[in-house]
């Protein structure tokens, strides 16, 4: 086994030494296929697993430094983590070089802007019994010190502003603090607000214009460092005053697996980190027509989420409710399954709808029996859902088989769509043969004090069962995470896969998610699309977000925002508006993480938007005890406008199936209602169209898959934001106090040729907001060719 050793040196290790100067010109790619994620040091430093980007770390020669990266001097094995650490006066910006024969890999390395911040308590101060939980504890209550006689919690805070809330006596939340700020928690009460944004905002690079062999950006103010990818190996951009020219080098991707490169511009400046560039390139030339990307170009996808159990029944013959007394209806099983989604493939539904990946809800059998409790009205679960799998590589007979499900796969690639499919790895059900064969291999069900460890989703993330009949696995054996990596990998190796929808990704460690991917990588020729289901802090989502483990996450805070904003009719959009921008901060600026319209866990937003489901009231217990109406029909444009912010950020857009024309509901089971295809309202009938409209309008817009954002106003009833890439820039305007408003002056411009406007009335000198409440206007220059200026 090799060794590698480095160098310790105090304050620079200048990565610009005789071997990268040698290959500067070399022709040969990265063979780092994966876009190498950044790497997010922490104050005390961050531990980097080469074997994230490296399928085989024998491969690596050595190791070289970024300015302002500490490595303390040791003799480490290539399998073994690295600490990597940054001087107090780094960059914001830097990198680390992999070398690989000659070849250079390089990982962008991100100095950490968390602060070190005193939180004190002014209650009573003879209470001890006092904890804290906020967005930088993941929610989960942490305890106090004593500091003389006050109380105070020293939190690490992230960038940016973030909720938390003290809790006396393990369940009375106290407002009591030290920060002046208060904001609504969405569901009734009230949190503090603690403030570590920037004192002053950093520089911003924009788009240029494209040239021959390559392209140039700008920036609002002097840079301190730059770090620009051309698929994963740094090239240099020549500087004149505020612009730069980035000129691509010749590069031989024949052997890679998509046919799109990518160029990716990192920069900083003495108050911090600029907003990040992407920029699509195929056969040496920059993209500037989406009809260009390919399925497998991940940035390019929208997503449609089905229960394929309520989605269609199209083989009635394998309709097969469970036959126990004790399950009501609406938790048994309704028939939708594959010959059903297949159907709707044929028909040209998702087709119709713009949709080009299709996610399919778990199809593994699932038990015969029924099981949980739910107190009133009374009632057991079947396995209709799928979560609860006694076999992690057989269909459900329910569902369909084996040549009905690559039947599925084949006729969408055809159609030039993807499908990824839900996969379950933290728990079985108690029926599965795994567990009654390995007992030992699922953690304890009850804890060490005596007490049931089920929904203990903080305290015992890792460890914590769903339900007393479904054991979670202990990854924490080796044997565990081979046979259920091994489980996982069987479905992109026997079916041609697109990718998977993992289910309960933080109760998993991430040796598995680690073991996973590298056998993903291993055993196939194409991209697969990988994202992970996360309750929690910013940071604990990004944890599996990198090279190694997931591409992307879903963004549960942002949608949560964004159901504030767009649901409720009080014009306040600074929550959304911050927590956008707190989420390019973390994911960056062109991530891939989920926006969802809801999910299967969520009461429908639709109906919270209606007023039919209360933000104050368990919504789940609303699905059980009344028949969920529809009150108010401004709800549709509401959802339309949740819509409309999904297709029109960064990020991956996700339709939960009915959300095209609004199902309504409660949570579960409510929430999963059968899908309708027939017998819509002109109500439903115009907010599918609406969504049609903006998923076309998503997939082919190059400002809205790649471009820069800004958001020009949240304030007054308005959100504005606007998305440029290149010769292109859309703007979004959404309204809340007014039906009628003007939002956009035509320019007299005459470079201006193509004015589209989508949801708005037209007229000689403005653009008016219809009564849906929101404005998406595109604009591009006179000539869509080389050398264009915006």
């Amino acid at each position: 086994m090799k060794k590698l050793f480095t160098i310790f040196i105090a304050i620079f290790l200048i990565s610009c030494g005789e071997k990268e100067e040698k290959n500067t010109g070399d022709n040969r790619p990265s063979i780092i296929e994966a876009m190498t994620t950044p790497i997010y040091s922490s104050t005390s430093g961050t531990e980097v697993y080469t074997s994230d980007y490296l399928l085989d770390v024998n491969q690596l020669d050595s190791i070289t430094y970024g300015k302002g990266i500490l490595f303390n001097e040791d003799t480490r094995n290539y399998n073994e983590p690295l600490k990597i650490e940054m001087d107090s006066v780094a960059p914001y910006i830097s990198h680390v070089t992999l070398w690989t024969e000659g070849i250079r890999n390089d990982i962008p390395v991100f100095k950490s802007t968390s602060a070190s911040i005193p939180i004190y308590y002014y209650g009573n101060s003879a209470n001890k019994n006092v904890q804290i939980k906020g967005e930088f504890t993941n929610w989960a209550p942490v305890d106090l010190q004593v500091e003389g006689d006050r109380l105070v919690y020293n939190a690490t805070v992230p960038q940016g502003k973030f909720q938390y809330i003290f809790v006396e006596n393990g369940k009375e939340e106290k407002l009591t603090g030290s920060e002046p700020q208060v904001i609504s928690n969405g569901m009734g009460g009230f949190n503090r607000v603690i403030d570590n944004t920037r004192t002053a905002a950093p520089a911003q690079l924009a788009y240029g214009k494209i040239l021959d062999n390559g392209f140039t950006f700008t920036t609002t103010g002097a840079l301190e460092n730059i770090v620009v990818l051309y698929e994963n190996q740094m090239i240099s951009a020549s500087q004149n005053g505020n612009s730069y020219t980035v000129e691509l080098p010749e590069k031989d991707f024949t052997n890679r697996n998509s046919q799109t490169q990518l160029v990716r511009i990192y920069a900083s400046d003495a108050n911090g980190r600029t907003n990040d560039l992407l920029v699509p390139v195929q056969d040496g030339n920059v993209v500037q027509d989406p009809s260009q990307l390919a399925r497998s170009d991940f940035h390019n996808q929208v997503l449609y989420f089905m229960m394929v159990d309520r989605f269609l029944d199209g083989d009635p013959s394998n309709t097969k409710p469970v036959p126990d007394p004790e399950i009501l209806p609406k938790a048994n099983y309704m028939g939708g399954d594959l010959a059903g989604v297949l159907a709707k493939i044929k028909d040209g539904y998702f087709e119709e709808l713009g949709i080009n990946t299709i996610w399919l809800s778990p199809i593994t059998q699932n038990p015969e029996g029924a099981y949980g409790l739910w107190p009133e009205p009374r009632t057991k679960f079947s396995g209709y859902h799928g979560y609860w799998p006694i076999s992690n590589t057989e269909i459900d007979y329910r569902f369909g088989d084996e040549q009905l499900f690559k039947e599925i796969i084949e006729e969408a690639h055809n159609r030039d769509m993807n499908v990824i499919l839900d996969y379950v790895a933290n728990h079985v059900h108690e029926e599965h043969p795994l567990y009654k064969e390995h007992p030992e291999w699922a953690t304890n069900l009850y804890l060490e004090d005596g007490s049931l460890n089920t929904e203990r989703w903080d305290d015992q993330r890792l460890t914590t069962w769903f339900d007393t009949f479904m054991p979670t696995l202990d990854f924490s054996k080796p044997e565990v995470v081979e046979k259920m990596t091994d489980s996982a990998l069987y479905w992109v190796t026997n079916y041609e896969l697109d990718g998977f929808r993992h289910d309960a990704t933080k109760h998993v460690p991430e040796v598995y998610w680690r073991t996973l991917t590298k056998k993903v990588r291993s055993n196939t020729d194409r991209p697969i699309y990988q994202i992970g289901e996360t309750y929690g802090s910013y940071d604990l989502i990004r944890s599996y977000v990198s090279t190694g483990m997931l591409d992307a996450q879903f963004d549960f805070n942002q949608y949560d925002a964004a159901v504030s904003a767009f649901a409720k009719a009080d014009g306040d959009f600074s929550n959304l508006a911050e927590t956008l921008y707190k989420g390019l901060e973390y994911y960056g600026h062109h991530h891939l993480m989920g926006n969802i319209s809801g999910n299967q866990d969520r009461a429908r937003f639709i109906s919270y938007a209606s007023g039919d489901v209360s933000f104050e009231e368990d919504a789940k217990k609303a699905g059980w005890t009344r028949e969920i109406g529809m009150s108010d029909t401004t709800a549709f444009d509401r959802l339309g406008m949740l819509q409309a912010f999904n297709m029109t950020v960064p990020g991956v857009p996700v339709i939960y199936y009915g959300d095209e024309y609004g199902s309504i509901g409660a949570n579960d089971p409510d929430n999963r209602k059968m899908m309708k295809f027939k017998d819509l309202s002109q109500r439903e009938l115009n907010l599918k169209e609406l969504v049609q409209e903006l998923v076309e309008l998503r997939r082919n817009s190059m400002s809205l898959l790649y471009g820069t954002t800004q958001i020009l106003s949240d304030t007054n009833g308005m959100f504005v934001l606007e998305r440029t890439y290149f010769g292109e820039k859309t703007t979004v305007y959404f309204n809340e106090n007014a039906i009628l408003l003007n939002v956009f002056t035509k320019s007299s411009n005459a470079d201006l040729m193509d004015i589209k406007v989508l949801n708005a009335l037209e007229t000689d000198k403005k653009i008016q907001v219809k009564p849906r409440n929101f404005a998406i206007i595109q604009t591009k220059l006179k000539n869509q060719h080389k050398n264009n200026y915006l």
